[in-house]
């Protein structure tokens, strides 16, 4: 049960990502419509895209260490 939680936030913060990711790139490549965005705006998407890279980084070790916590089980071995 836990697991499938973090798999959850983790592809949560994933597709968060990929949403601040493609608008990001809309309004770079938006040619004639090149939105200016005031500072706070961009910096808040920033802190944004970085906070959901360490969700996905920190959820990824903790599903691995889960992992490997039931292998080890599996095989009998301690861990």
């Amino acid at each position: 049960m836990k697991r499938k939680l973090y798999q959850f936030i983790q592809h949560l913060a994933a597709s968060v990502f990929i949403g601040l990711s493609v608008y990001g790139l809309i309004i770079f490549m938006g040619g004639d419509v090149n939105k200016h965005l005031p500072f706070w705006t961009s910096l808040s998407l920033g802190l944004g895209a970085v906070v959901c890279i360490v969700v996905i980084v920190y959820m990824g070790g903790i599903i691995d260490r889960m992992a490997a916590e039931q292998a080890a089980e599996e095989e009998g071995q301690e861990y």
